[in-house]
């Protein structure tokens, strides 16, 4: 069944604003559960959701730019979204590194058998409803991994791959607050060690993968894809080129073509070697070609 891309964008867009409301619910109840209980892990474990947050806005906002198509990839950022990265950097250090030394001094007192400064109380409701988020968290990633198999998107595939992976910090955060509730305190701090120290790789990762995507410069050099396509038999000149994107994974390319006249009636065919040569040389491309006759001068008259 073939699907235009209205349909896709729409698809894609309703699948991440699903995810998008699902993390900030978990989000909810990971802040106010690690606050009520006063357990460190479940608060630090919320900062692995925060950034999940931050990776399905940065797609959300890709899909449902109209001027970037399909939402495959995101072709130029602004300040909403370079801004929302520093924000998040500010956040994730003050209220990890708070964290983090609240975290220390548990860890501290547990091991020197002294009373610790916020003791916890993990209760058996606060287990089951962790375990029932757990469960519906990588249960939604998993259906949205799924449906994305069918949508050309990048951003949504990112995405999932990106709660996916960090879906096994969850199940250790679940064992660690069973062993916790059969008593071993010390547990709580060194999980949470562990996640303050996981959530520089796990942001740095959406930077890797996602923002690289944000970036405005020359995907390729002007220069280097007239190269390439003045090769292709017909084309006597290739001018206007614009490039975005990441070589590798997918690079946007807008050009304008002067065709010859004499094959002036294979534009089609000659717009299709063009994307061929294109993507041979440099990976996944889209292309948006535009073609410009070149008008012969008129012959020669001899007049007598």
């Amino acid at each position: 069944m073939v699907i235009d891309a209205g349909q896709q964008r729409q698809t894609c867009y309703r699948l991440l604003l699903m995810m998008l409301w699902a993390n900030l619910v978990i989000l909810t109840i990971e802040v106010i559960a690690g606050w009520v209980s006063q357990s460190v892990c479940l608060l630090a474990e919320s900062l692995h959701t925060l950034i999940d947050v931050f990776s399905t806005a940065l797609s959300l906002t890709a899909v449902s730019s109209p001027q970037r198509p399909l939402g495959r990839e995101i072709w130029g950022h602004g300040r909403g979204e370079a801004g929302g990265a520093l924000i998040l950097a500010a956040v994730l250090g003050f209220f990890g590194v708070s964290v983090l030394m609240v975290a220390v001094g548990q860890f501290e007192a547990a091991m020197g058998g002294v009373s610790m400064a916020f003791p916890m109380e993990v209760t058996g409701a606060v287990m089951q409803l962790m375990a029932a988020m757990v469960a519906f968290a990588l249960t939604l990633a998993l259906l949205v991994s799924y449906q994305g198999r069918y949508l050309p998107g990048m951003t949504l595939k990112l995405t999932t791959q990106h709660v996916l992976g960090d879906g096994w910090l969850s199940m250790v955060v679940l064992l660690g607050l069973v062993g916790i509730w059969r008593g071993h305190t010390w547990l709580d701090p060194l999980i949470a060690i562990a996640l303050i120290i996981l959530t520089l790789h796990s942001f740095w990762r959406v930077l890797d993968t996602q923002l690289p995507m944000l970036l405005v410069p020359t995907a390729i050099a002007p220069e280097a894809i007239a190269q390439v396509v003045t090769t292709v038999e017909g084309i006597t000149r290739c001018n206007r080129i614009r490039s975005r994107g990441m070589v590798g994974r997918q690079v946007w390319i807008e050009l304008y073509l002067a065709v010859h006249p004499e094959f002036l009636g294979m534009t089609r065919t000659i717009t299709e070697r063009v994307e061929s040569a294109l993507r041979h040389h440099y990976g996944p491309v889209t292309t948006q070609i535009w073609v410009e006759q070149v008008y012969a001068p008129p012959p020669l008259q001899n007049y007598y």
